[in-house]
């Protein structure tokens, strides 16, 4: 990955980067997929004057992976994932600027920790660096536009577009011998010795997906250099496409559509319903399209279901069915509690039996974080209505409550240590 540090002028014009840096990508492309997310949420936390929590860690939260990944990641993967990134080294060149070159190196992050709700991490020193000094966080990495990055299925173009982004102002990527492109893109001598393989499988078939991709902005061509037969070299020419794209920035409501959405269309929408409304519609809308999947009936149009789904308003009757949901499962809660006779109160209290729970959960919220964190996963576990609410709500959902306080673990914890 290049990281190009410049400073914005009042009137943009092409500077020439003063540091150039060159990672070797070799984690999966999920996982860099997390750092740059974690890159992203340490910038936010810099400008906002707060980089680290209580237990100095900089915090990614879990709402915002869900959002930006499509699908919550389980703890198991979390954890993998995140050991994968803290031990891979990024070995990269830099140029100061002086002029002068020097090779450093450093995990691409020094320490995690999942915890209920998010993502706790720190970054290597020269990271930081990295990240303070871009002067925009919303063009962090070079204007990478994720809702484009993310729709790369491939590690090699998503890898190949991220460089070809850097130079987009330029319109050609510096020229990369071989030996140096396999180093960027992550491939070994093992893997396709031979540079016709490696420009079938990898240069040309990454230059076809990022060019016929509908999200892409950015259209691509490889240059060749030759000695003799052999290929030596090579540079990639890029020309912007002119199109309507997401970026970070974009109305939070449209973060969990799994099609792009323009921003004309976002605006539209936005002007005949609120973002709430929008953003329960499109959740709505993902539950038919995952329940028509299920029933082998594949929606080809999700841009299509989208539009309907939020026309004719179908997060309202959502809300309406999740408010019954939650009244019932308090009714639920009060009336587990009252059988176990948890709480001496009298059955016709309705009011007191409403204040016993209440304090229980105080007292829940008040365990140790690795605890609460425990049984928040314990209690809602794969079911999907459960971890739809946990997502959408949080903790804050009476059914999430109510799983959690019927779960035995509950019991030995908070009751019946009172």
């Amino acid at each position: 990955m290049n990281v190009v540090i410049r400073t914005v002028p009042p009137h943009p014009t092409l500077k020439t980067p003063q540091e150039l840096i060159h990672v070797q990508h070799k984690i999966s492309l999920r996982q860099y997929k997390y750092w740059i997310l974690m890159l992203r949420a340490y910038r936010e936390a810099y400008d906002s004057g707060k980089l680290v929590n209580e237990d100095g860690y900089c915090v990614l939260p879990l709402t915002t992976v869900t959002a930006r990944m499509g699908y919550r990641p389980s703890n198991a993967e979390l954890r993998g994932d995140l050991e994968a990134i803290r031990k891979e080294p990024i070995i990269y060149n830099a140029l100061r600027k002086d002029g002068t070159p020097v090779i450093r190196g450093a995990g691409f992050i020094s320490t995690w920790q999942v915890a209920s709700g998010y993502i706790g991490f720190t970054l290597p020193d020269m990271l930081c660096r990295c990240v303070e000094r871009l002067d925009d966080r919303d063009s962090i990495f070079h204007l990478l536009n994720w809702s484009v990055f993310s729709t790369f299925a491939g590690k090699h173009e998503a890898n190949l577009y991220k460089l070809c982004k850097d130079y987009v102002g330029v319109r050609r990527t510096p020229v990369l011998t071989v030996s140096s492109f396999r180093e960027y893109m992550g491939i070994s001598d093992h893997e396709y010795p031979e540079f016709k393989a490696l420009n079938r499988y990898v240069v040309a078939d990454s230059v076809q997906r990022i060019n016929e991709s509908a999200a892409s902005d950015i259209t691509v061509e490889a240059v060749y250099a030759r000695e003799f037969r052999k290929v030596v070299s090579l540079q990639f020419l890029v020309q912007p496409k002119q199109q309507l794209t997401l970026s970070w920035g974009d109305e939070p409501a449209f973060a969990a559509a799994r099609s792009l959405i323009s921003v004309v269309q976002q605006r539209e929408y936005l002007t005949a319903r609120s973002a709430d409304a929008i953003r329960a519609s499109i959740d709505r809308a993902n539950i038919y399209i995952d329940e028509q999947t299920k029933q082998a009936k594949p929606v080809r149009n999700a841009g299509g279901i989208y539009r309907k789904a939020i026309v004719e308003d179908w997060g309202s009757q959502r809300s309406t069915n999740q408010d019954q949901l939650q009244e019932s499962a308090l009714a639920q809660v009060a009336a587990t509690l009252q059988r176990t006779n948890f709480v001496g109160v009298e059955r016709e209290k309705e009011e007191e039996v409403r204040a016993s729970v209440e304090a229980l959960w105080q007292r829940f919220l008040g365990l140790p974080e690795l605890q609460r964190a425990e049984l928040v996963e314990l209690a809602v576990g794969d079911k999907k209505l459960l971890r739809r609410q946990l997502n959408d709500v949080g903790l804050e959902s009476i059914i999430v409550r109510n799983a959690i306080m019927q779960h035995p673990l509950f019991q030995k914890l908070v009751v019946r240590q009172q």
